[in-house]
């Protein structure tokens, strides 16, 4: 990793534990002068490395992603059929 200064290094780690790695990633560019590539691989590091430290901060900041919205649509259209919100 390169040379970061402190007091970015725990703005990144505060974006990374509200569930911004975007705004990590963008971060450490700012204040290493490292390649996207560069950035993206050592904000990921890091991502692991709180991941052990703050397993329940990061596990409630995971997204659901686009499977799990989905999912939700299908559950919630499901419920409206089930109420007979929704006739055949």
């Amino acid at each position: 990793m390169q040379e970061i200064p402190e007091e970015a290094l725990d703005q990144i780690r505060a974006h990374i534990l509200e569930g911004k790695k975007l705004k990590a990633i963008k971060l450490y560019r700012e204040a290493t002068d490292a390649s996207l590539q560069e950035s993206k691989t050592q904000v990921e590091a890091l991502i692991e490395e709180l991941e052990k430290s703050h397993p329940r901060q990061m596990a409630d900041n995971r997204s659901i992603g686009c499977a799990g919205i989905v999912l939700l649509a299908v559950v919630g259209a499901g419920g409206l059929v089930a109420k007979g919100g929704i006739g055949f």
